[in-house]
């Protein structure tokens, strides 16, 4: 998959140490061989791109010898200068949406970064053809908001680990070897936004109530459609990542989507695609569309009459 690589190297140096400026090919090779990609997919950066203030020049050589092109981004500010302020954050985000928007083929866009400032440029170039990759500390909120809003987030204690990384050699009945293990993040208590707490605990109290359905339906199809809708009411008219639908949907004890202890992935639907298909005859707001190289795009246009409603429903579950 075709992949662009921009890196706020103030950000990550600081959130990841030495080991990041000593061993960039070997974190660079974590990713290129498929770390927190689509399906596990290797990775062809057409662009490498790494963002510093002046004082960092030092590591220029080790990162232009690994292929990126590197950009001192000084600040114009006399008082920012003085203070060790740089402009690296807009110059990060006007070559994201440039890069979006004209690279041809472009399959993802790693954001290399743990400063919330950047959703909005997640939110902005992310679509159902471009996937986005940022970066989260696990110790700090950005890494569960990342979590919410990009399709997958690289969390510093996995890419502390891949500064360590070599390629394990394939086998020789294999094409390719294995994807690189992706460690887990630093804290071990599980980590759910307010809005997952609340639809979960909402799930439990209406399963016990929940009695009458058709005979070959999943008893949870119906709660399924509804956390669907508020996702959609948040973004009306706007594609849906399928990781949010994923998320969302995994407030609902029995959904998977992998077979598990006898239970079937995706409500027994067989895959996404069809379990969207099937939530789309039972809500005809939710709209669904085959992709030829990306999937299923998802759409909620939520009614005018009832779009009051779906926002407060939304912003009751978000409070």
């Amino acid at each position: 998959m075709n992949s662009v690589l921009l890196v706020d190297f103030d950000n990550i140096y600081a959130a990841t140490g030495v080991g990041f400026t000593e061993n960039v090919a070997n974190w660079v090779l974590w990713l290129e061989d498929g770390a927190l990609s689509e399906r596990q997919k290797r990775r062809k950066f057409v662009s490498k791109r790494v963002y510093w203030n002046l004082q960092y020049d030092v590591h220029r050589p080790v990162f232009e010898a690994a292929g990126f092109e590197a950009f001192n981004c000084r600040a114009f500010a006399k008082n920012k200068i003085s203070a060790g302020k740089s402009s690296a954050d807009i110059v990060l985000t006007m070559d994201a949406i440039e890069m979006a928007m004209q690279v041809k083929n472009l399959d993802e866009v790693i954001v290399l970064t743990t400063d919330s400032d950047f959703v909005p440029v997640v939110n902005r170039i992310q679509s159902p053809r471009l996937h986005v990759v940022t970066g989260g500390k696990e110790t700090d909120p950005t890494y569960e908001l990342y979590s919410q809003h990009a399709d997958a987030v690289v969390h510093m204690s996995a890419l502390k680990a891949a500064c360590d990384y070599e390629r394990t050699p394939r086998k020789w009945y294999r094409f390719r070897s294995p994807p690189p293990e992706v460690v887990a993040p630093r804290l071990v208590q599980e980590r759910r936004s307010p809005f997952i707490m609340k639809v979960r605990n909402a799930v439990m109290d209406e399963m016990d109530t929940h009695t009458s359905r058709p005979a070959d339906e999943h008893p949870h199809l119906t709660r399924a459609v509804e956390l669907v809708m508020q996702l959609g009411a948040r973004t009306p008219d706007q594609p849906i990542a399928r990781e949010k639908i994923v998320k969302a949907l995994s407030a609902i004890p029995d959904f998977t989507t992998v077979p598990h202890k006898g239970q079937p992935a995706w409500f027994g639907l067989r895959n996404y695609a069809v379990m969207m298909m099937r939530l789309r005859a039972l809500e005809p707001s939710i709209e669904v569309h085959p992709q030829k190289r990306n999937g299923t795009k998802v759409i909620c246009r939520v009614p005018k009459t009832a779009a009051p409603a779906a926002l407060q429903a939304s912003a009751d579950a978000t409070a």
